[in-house]
């Protein structure tokens, strides 16, 4: 469809005319308008990671690690996370909610939340690192409900990313670009 030259005359209540725009192709300029605002405020909003990881190395012999168990949270999300350490060959137990320490083993303790946008989407979640009475990691994931698409990604892996940045083998900005260049 080709477009006309158009004469848009902006009128106040009265009937006079306040602005008067002629030659302009204003579909074409609504269009563009509108898909600028769209990109950025997509982009200014899409699923990220924020971490500090565990400062030790550890090897999957060298630590007992035990995941402290979050009624409130979905449990694939617990689930997850024992996979990544099996997989990691990891030895690790749970215990639950609200129960005491053990000092010398590397505790984490989680929480996610969900959210509803059309679809279920992870949209936060955190995972600490505890030893010896001190925190020694944390990640975060936050996926803000905006226009942008890549917060509806796989929460499994999202999670895993999540573990693989808490213990170091992976950056929180290498995680953050994988997740929003997969979808």
């Amino acid at each position: 469809m080709k477009l006309k030259k158009a004469t848009l005359i902006i009128c106040n209540k009265n009937g006079g005319g306040l602005l008067t725009y002629q030659g302009f192709k204003v579909k074409k300029i609504f269009v563009i308008a509108f898909v600028l605002l769209t990109s950025v405020l997509a982009g200014c909003a899409a699923p990220k990671y924020t971490a500090t990881a565990i400062a030790n190395d550890y090897e999957s012999g060298d630590v007992q690690v035990v995941i402290i168990n979050d009624e409130k949270t979905r449990e694939g999300f617990q689930k997850t996370m024992e996979s990544w350490l099996d997989k990691h060959n990891f030895k690790y137990t749970t215990s639950s909610d609200g129960s005491k320490h053990d000092l010398e083993k590397l505790t984490l303790e989680y929480e996610g939340h969900w959210g509803w946008d059309l679809a279920l989407y992870m949209n936060d979640a955190y995972i600490e690192a505890f030893q010896n009475g001190q925190r020694v990691g944390k990640v975060e994931f936050k996926a803000p409900n905006s226009l942008n698409g890549n917060k509806f990604g796989n929460a499994e892996e999202r999670i895993g990313y999540m573990m693989s940045v808490l213990f170091g083998r992976m950056t929180e900005e290498n995680a953050t670009k994988t997740i929003n260049s997969s979808n």
